[in-house]
């Protein structure tokens, strides 16, 4: 039974309630909701499909156990994300980084435009390939955003609110992601050529 103290509008709210009445099974249902896009987080940030199994798990053992805490003033989804986010780069970890002191400047346009020039070249299955191979070289964070921005289609209020990231972190981060993914394309295109 719902808790009278907390009105239950959404299926996340009435699946809390049922858990935190003592009904652990019902943490199935997030379970079964969230651990795909989940899964595709940590895989971003870890880049290796065991480990990033590992994340999940961890992070919904984090977000039962923190349940209680959970204040419901953010969506469970944003909440849970943001455990799986830095689960998974805590692990990636191995050094704090350093903080970000470059200005976003106009060679942001030229790179995209000659990176869209580029990959018009390719065709799609090795596009798919190249890119995979790139985001596993990138840094965890930058590749993350990148990934949810452009493969995932998530806008960039989306990725904050899943990432837990600033507002202003993200575009930086969507700013490095795309220099570096520019830098290890080239790399790519020149090997194979």
């Amino acid at each position: 039974m719902s808790s009278p103290t907390v009105a239950s509008n959404t299926m996340d709210d009435q699946y809390l309630d049922k858990v935190l009445a003592g009904d652990v099974q019902a943490f199935r249902y997030f379970v079964e909701s969230y651990q795909d896009m989940a899964f595709s987080i940590a895989v971003g940030v870890v880049k290796n499909r065991a480990e990033a199994e590992d994340v999940v798990q961890e992070a919904f053992i984090k977000a039962f156990k923190g349940l209680r805490k959970f204040k419901r003033t953010a969506k469970f989804s944003s909440w849970f994300y943001r455990i799986v986010t830095n689960e998974a780069l805590n692990r990636k970890r191995g050094k704090r980084n350093t903080s970000i002191h470059q200005d976003v400047t106009e060679l942001q346009d030229t790179l995209m435009t000659d990176l869209n020039t580029a990959m018009q070249q390719l065709e799609r299955q090795e596009q798919r390939k190249m890119i995979a191979r790139i985001l596993d070289k990138m840094k965890p964070k930058e590749a993350l955003v990148l990934q949810l921005y452009y493969l995932k289609e998530q806008s960039a209020a989306e990725i904050v609110e899943k990432t837990g990231f600033s507002a202003s972190n993200v575009k930086v981060l969507l700013h490095r992601g795309r220099q570096s993914f520019y830098h290890f394309f080239q790399q790519f295109y020149s090997e194979t050529i």
